[in-house]
């Protein structure tokens, strides 16, 4: 057993994890947009929904620094060691924050907090967007194409995960509604389409998700 074959393997178990969780969130997500239930069930099925969406989440946080490890081992990227530590240090307290803004959802003190968390999402997408298309046109500084490929699809999947988090806002503000039974009609209806526009967007990030994974597996040369 080499120590690259461990890493593959929790590269691995990150994306089981990350696909296998999604689905329990799209599931549950199905009951939360039901108007036919009583609130509390439904609001029971939403925070379950939210409990299990912390596993893509550190998935997809994780994945980084583990991708990082198999990239360096297979020297397709060039990394010392102290800077492949620095990327795990940023990585974990990405993640401590990611959970301590989990516990602390409904803390009016966490906002900037939750801004902060918004604006590492973005920094991220870009970062390895700007990787990517620099790299499958030059070359450098990732040394394949298919890694480069897997950074621009990763920049997306971190895009829609922005779209999905502004999309489940309506929900917050839906269940507020149901609260006056003159604007029950109206917060369902807002539920129930926040819903469909979700459900368009996680199939398109399992898509996402699932082709980065085929390309870490098959390694193509795509034309260079």
């Amino acid at each position: 057993m080499t120590t690259y074959s461990v890493w593959q393997y929790l590269h691995i178990l990150l994306f089981v994890y990350w696909l296998g969780a999604d689905l329990g969130v799209f599931l549950a997500s199905r009951y939360v947009a039901r108007a036919d239930l009583p609130t509390a069930e439904r609001l029971r099925f939403l925070e379950l929904l939210l409990k299990i969406d912390m596993g893509p989440r550190t998935a997809l946080i994780l994945i980084i620094p583990v991708g990082i490890e198999l990239a360096t081992a297979l020297g397709l990227i060039a990394l010392g060691n102290g800077a492949v530590l620095g990327i795990w240090l940023l990585s974990l307290a990405w993640l401590a924050l990611s959970w301590y803004l989990f516990f602390n959802a409904r803390n009016p003190a966490a906002q900037p907090l939750m801004r902060l968390d918004q604006g590492i999402r973005v920094s991220v997408a870009l970062l390895f967007l700007s990787l990517g298309v620099l790299s499958w046109l030059q070359g450098a500084p990732l040394g394949s194409r298919w890694l480069a490929a897997k950074f621009v699809l990763f920049a997306g999947v971190v895009v829609l995960g922005l779209i999905l988090r502004t999309i489940i806002r309506d929900w917050v503000v839906g269940f507020g509604l149901l609260r006056d039974p003159a604007s029950v009609d109206s917060a369902n209806a807002l539920i129930f389409s926040a819903y469909r526009r979700a459900t368009r967007f996680a199939h398109t990030l399992w898509l996402l998700v699932a082709l980065i994974a085929f390309l870490g597996v098959t390694k193509p040369l795509l034309g260079g």
